[in-house]
């Protein structure tokens, strides 16, 4: 098989759980599910943002290449500008237009649909660039602000939230584009992305959501995170407990305060996604995806994929829209 034509900014590279840089690895996937892209800005390799528009990201490859399915390690934040389409957000179609926001976070699958008429502004940064200048308290009460953009991943901004979103975003254009490679032009878009997080917090994040205690907030991002990165080894409470520092009373708090769901439910959430993933978003069999999910068994991976996601795997993947035509 030949080798995939590598974007000039990005790098392609499969997920094996140890190659992904600025984001927790998913532990244990082969090779042969789902590519990675990892970050790579060719203007400005130590910068850890790139504002570009749809159409400059899409004519940098050959048409093809961005038609199959793709886990960036980095966050890509879209607003449609013009036009009418659609963009694969994990195996959800989403209706774009021009004011729709799209977030997509490191380990999300996303998959742009090629021949549209659609155009956006970009943002591609990493995690590491967020806030990197804060002190550790004020990084307690702004750290989780990314997990709060764009809620459900996708929004559609009505004319005031865009107004807002659109002038920040401008801001964001213009110095990335006037950016020399200093240290001050990072500092001054790193300033910028924050401001763009609070915008788009502001418009988007519900103002009577329940608060948490940063230890507690803090408690719920590293399990959240641990669960990312060793779903597929074990799905047990006390192994989670014990790698963030807390007992298993102590987690089902946290987690009850933070979404309302055990951490057991949240752990079965986490690998019916990924399941879900693998079914629409690769052609392995169902006994090649339970065995990358760790079941030692396909039945009882269909046992569970029916009891949580309220069908046959393969009856989920014939209901799949199917992104991997393009």
């Amino acid at each position: 098989m030949p080798a995939p034509v590598v974007p000039r900014q990005v790098k392609l590279i499969p997920i094996d759980g140890q190659k992904w840089t600025g984001v927790c690895a998913v532990k244990g996937l082969s090779e042969g599910s789902i590519f990675g892209v990892d970050y790579n800005n060719p203007k400005f390799p130590k910068l850890g943002i790139e504002s570009l528009r749809l159409s400059e990201l899409l004519g940098r490859v050959p048409p093809g290449h961005f038609a199959s399915p793709q886990r960036p390690s980095f966050h890509l934040l879209m607003l449609f500008t013009a036009g009418r389409g659609d963009h694969f957000l994990d195996f959800r179609r989403v209706r774009c237009k021009a004011g729709t926001l799209v977030h997509a976070s490191p380990g999300q699958v996303q998959q742009f649909v090629l021949g549209q008429k659609l155009e956006a502004d970009i943002l591609l940064f990493t995690s590491e660039f967020i806030f990197p200048a804060f002190s550790a308290a004020d990084g307690a009460a702004f750290g989780a602000l990314i997990d709060d953009v764009v809620p459900e991943d996708v929004t559609d901004l009505g004319p005031d939230a865009l107004e807002s979103v659109v002038s920040v975003m401008t801001a964001i254009k213009r110095a990335y584009h006037q950016a020399d490679g200093s240290k001050l032009s990072a500092v001054i878009l790193q300033h910028l992305l924050y401001a763009m997080l609070l915008t788009i917090a502001g418009c988007c994040v519900k103002s009577d959501a329940p608060s948490m205690m940063d230890s507690h907030r803090s408690t719920f991002r590293r399990f959240r995170r641990a669960v990312d990165a060793q779903f597929a080894q074990t799905r047990t409470v006390e192994y989670y407990a014990q790698a963030v520092g807390c007992s298993t009373k102590s987690l089902r708090r946290v987690c009850m305060m933070a979404c309302g769901s055990s951490p057991k439910a949240l752990i079965e959430q986490r690998l019916i996604l990924e399941a879900k993933r693998l079914l629409a978003h690769t052609g392995l069999t169902v006994e090649a995806i339970a065995a990358e999910l760790g079941f030692s068994e396909p039945t009882n991976f269909v046992k569970f994929f029916r009891r949580h996601g309220g069908m046959r795997p393969l009856d989920f993947r014939a209901k799949f829209p199917g992104v991997r035509l393009g």
